[in-house]
């Protein structure tokens, strides 16, 4: 579903450690080979055991795991499950970053949707790296 000009660019990775007990993994992004963003299990636990020590828990914890941009695997797994049954405009309303992120290289996603979109400076980082490839691109 990405459109044609980024397609060839992006790519989409997923790994299980199979040498790790519940095999765990990782997923991570690439634009022209180089990573642009990763989620892993891992760091993901990392963080929130520091989380849960800090006192934290609940929402609170998601909320700020999600401002330092610390995500589960699962988080995108699932928001790549629900994007596939959305559609294109709809997603680019949704409160989750990656099913925005989504939108935006989708080929269904129009120009002008696209220049109608906000970016503000507390975006998540995938977004803004998504809308400025596909603004730049002329897909």
């Amino acid at each position: 579903m990405i459109c044609d000009e980024l397609r060839d660019r992006l790519d989409f990775h997923l790994t299980s450690y199979r040498e790790s007990h519940d095999g765990a993994g990782e997923i991570w992004i690439t634009l022209d080979g180089e990573k642009i963003f990763t989620c892993g299990h891992y760091t993901y636990e990392f963080a929130e055991s520091e989380g849960y020590h800090l006192g934290l828990a609940g929402e609170a914890l998601r909320a700020s795991l999600a401002e330092k941009e610390i995500f589960s695997p699962k988080d995108l797994g699932s928001a790549m499950k629900e994007y596939l049954d959305m559609q294109s405009i709809d997603a680019l309303l949704s409160a989750d970053p990656f099913i925005r992120a989504f939108a935006i290289i989708d080929r269904r996603t129009g120009k002008r949707a696209l220049e109608k979109f906000i970016v503000d400076e507390n975006e998540h980082s995938l977004v803004k790296a998504f809308y400025g490839l596909r603004m730049d691109a002329s897909c």
